[in-house]
């Protein structure tokens, strides 16, 4: 392989198109001929043939630098238009590639060859951190008729079950003039004269062709919809693989790694960033290096133990997952869920004691004799103020604490009113031993300000909580964790995606950042394109943000009933999965309610599309082969490549009064369009609700800026 290795580096710096082409010939080559894994025609299935050997042999274990084959199939179809047609590819593409082969290399075990090591510092241009729209050449003019052609996408996805009708006729009937050909020239050759068989054989033949050239001339009609597809194809090869680059570079940025030499361990430590600037991946960073260094020997003292939380079930069970991947086996035990952590404190103080997440809304409907309050009010007001806060007697009636966010002003009398019918919910959750969520945090506090050391102790056995997400937390859970714990808070947080915060939970809690903060500033999740998109719908007061990943531009679809917008949902989700080939398990559906991800799941089941839901108690992120489906509330902290927002209505739950009912609908949005690492759409049906106005506004150019990459729209 030595001698093909070094035809390969030599080609570097020449025609990005045949440099490219070389790269796919060795991969071929080496898999057919050395591998002897495939003996398939067409390319994508000897790297597909390939990539089952490797899952085979890996028995379960997670293979790095797999999805390296999956990208060689989906790249290859353009380096066919080099050979064929001498299509240019542009130099970032030729990088694009070389990161591919680099990866393919490590797969095989000659990673560490001198020419793989040359070929890899080809690769530096890529360190430079630069967008597209500071470059130019081939790739820009791609995204420029992308960008035009997604005007029209609406009309382009209509026109694809024609033109995968037309497609199939062709290659059918290629296939019977291919039959008929060899026919042909068996005939020939048994024949001593001419014969009549002959001539039937020539005749269908002619005719075969005369129907290939009709579709043909066809097929000429979807000129656009080709250009669109491969355009589209093309960018997210180069997106996906600049990314799969980023990751390789090192575990963490400078920017990163400066934040985790930042925290101090022996004070509350705050890491704030806004999307997909690694939060999580600091506080997996950090606790790794702790452990480490022996700061938390689990041998040690009993106290000594750190622990992981996040807000979420799905986002506990993906943060393990990305453990995992890493290679970080110490940790992938340490994460759990802030109410697990709290639950399983509260059986220590006696085993019967559990939750019951909907006992404060049953006892308001039957307790509430205001005249004031609904009974949904009446739940906010006790469950997520009241309990949330940790809000005492005396500061609730006689001090009249600010109720933030609440619907309602209310007088000293009412307050007592409620109060009496808090005391009554109380008394009832102790009689049985089942609290609510917010509640059993105040049932510990009591605890333990009432226990003596050794009762104590039963219950403080951990030194740091590495706390995600912390934006959505009420005061009583960092009341109560911090009050859990030995040593000190690290955090992460984004203001920007708190989705059921009322108001920073920090002040309240008793804990002080100032001077403890790391602020994060470089998106490495989302795109430029996606980036941008979700400031304008979403601006933010760190104007400083920045994305510099190019991609597709992400695209909007409207309708006006939710009838007409699921089929152009299913349209698109067959245009990744078919056209772009996308992996089912790299694309996610995004919904504003359970309701609508099982409209969403029985949908795809009739179009043969397997699809599986994150909060499934059984679903596992390592499992692949179909689609994700997701609310957007569950899709906190998550990411993948191509996204689907889907948002017919918004779910609004009038809890609060309207002006922060609006920024947490806003928030949720932002979270949705922010999952989307390659590929963002959304399908909406604005209706007259002015937050999915300005979602469709958010996809329209920016007056200031005719040349940046806005979204494409399809008016319904």
């Amino acid at each position: 392989m030595q001698t093909e290795l070094k035809r390969l580096v030599r080609l570097v710096g020449t025609d990005a198109g045949f440099y490219v082409l070389a790269l796919h010939s060795f991969v071929e080559h080496y898999i057919r001929d050395i591998a002897q894994a495939s003996d398939s025609v067409k390319f994508s299935d000897v790297v597909w043939d390939f990539r089952d050997q490797l899952l085979e042999q890996a028995e379960g274990r997670f293979v790095q630098g797999l999805s390296c084959l999956t990208s060689f199939g989906r790249q290859h179809r353009f380096t066919n238009s080099v050979r064929h047609a001498f299509w240019e590819l542009d130099p970032e593409e030729a990088v694009a590639a070389t990161h591919l082969f680099i990866v393919f290399c490590t797969l095989i075990g000659i990673g560490s060859m001198p020419e793989v090591r040359r070929l890899e510092r080809s690769r530096e241009v890529w360190r430079e951190r630069r967008s597209l729209a500071e470059q130019s050449g081939v790739l820009r003019g791609v995204q420029e008729e992308l960008k035009t052609l997604q005007v029209r996408n609406r009309d382009l996805l209509a026109q694809i079950q024609g033109y995968e009708t037309t497609e199939r006729k062709v290659a059918q009937l290629e296939h019977e003039i291919s039959r008929f050909t060899l026919e042909l020239e068996e005939t020939r050759g048994r024949a001593k004269v001419k014969d009549q068989r002959v001539d039937e054989l020539r005749a269908e033949r002619a005719r075969l062709r005369e129907d290939r050239k009709r579709l043909l001339k066809q097929m000429q009609g979807y000129e656009e919809l080709e250009r669109y597809i491969g355009n589209l194809g093309r960018f997210s090869i180069y997106t996906k693989t600049r990314m799969d680059y980023e990751r390789t570079l090192m575990r963490l940025t400078p920017e990163q790694d400066e934040a985790v030499q930042a925290i101090d361990r022996e004070s509350d430590f705050l890491v704030r960033g806004s999307a997909g600037t690694g939060k999580s991946l600091i506080l997996i960073e950090a606790l790794q290096r702790s452990l480490e260094v022996g700061e938390l020997q689990f041998d040690a003292r009993p106290d000594q133990r750190a622990v992981l939380l996040t807000f979420t079930r799905t986002l506990a069970k993906f943060e393990d997952y990305v453990t995992t991947v890493l290679g970080v086996d110490r940790i992938s035990g340490l994460v759990q869920t802030v109410d697990a952590f709290i639950l399983e404190r509260l059986k220590r103080i006696d085993q019967s004691y559990r939750f019951d997440f909907t006992i404060v809304d049953t006892l308001c409907t039957e307790l509430n004799t205001t005249e004031f309050f609904d009974d949904v009010e009446l739940v906010a007001e006790v469950e997520t103020f009241l309990f949330g806060n940790v809000v005492t007697h005396e500061e609730y009636t006689d001090e009249i604490v600010p109720r933030v966010g609440m619907r309602r002003r209310l007088a000293r009398g009412q307050r007592e009113a409620v109060w009496a019918i808090r005391d009554q919910i109380v008394g009832r959750m102790n009689d049985i031993g089942a609290f609510s969520r917010n509640y059993a945090r105040i049932k510990i506090l009591d605890y333990l300000a009432g226990a003596g050391d050794e009762d104590k102790g039963q219950l403080l056995d951990v030194r740091t909580i590495y706390l995600d997400e912390t934006q959505d937390l009420t005061s009583g859970d960092l009341i109560t964790l911090k009050a859990l714990i030995s040593g000190h808070l690290i955090m992460a947080s984004d203001l920007q995606q708190s989705i059921y915060g009322v108001s920073s939970p920090f002040v309240r809690a008793g804990i002080r950042i100032s001077g403890r903060t790391k602020v994060l500033r470089t998106n490495f999740r989302n795109t430029r394109q996606i980036h941008e998109m979700a400031q304008r719908f979403q601006s933010t007061d760190e104007d400083s943000l920045f994305a510099f990943r190019d991609g597709p531009i992400p695209e909007l679809y409207t309708a006006t009933a939710p009838k007409d917008l699921l089929p152009l949902l299913i349209g698109k989700l067959g245009l990744f999965l078919n056209h772009l080939e996308y992996e089912p398990d790299n694309i996610c559906v995004l919904a504003p309610h359970t309701a609508e991800v099982s409209h969403i799941a029985e949908a795809l089941a009739e179009h043969n599309i397997p699809a599986a839901v994150i909060t499934d108690r059984e679903f596992q992120f390592s499992s692949t082969g179909a689609v994700r489906l997701s609310t957007l509330h569950s899709s906190k902290g998550l990411d993948f490549p191509v996204v689907l927002v889907y948002l017919p209505y918004l779910n609004r739950r009038e809890k609060f009064d309207e002006e922060t009912t609006d920024r947490l609908l806003r928030n949720l949005i932002y979270v949705g369009f922010t999952r989307a690492m390659e590929n963002l759409n959304v399908f909406v049906c604005p209706g007259e609700d002015p937050i999915l106005g300005d979602v469709c506004r958010a996809f329209e150019f920016p007056p200031d800026a005719p040349d940046s990459s806005a979204g494409a729209v399809a008016d319904g």
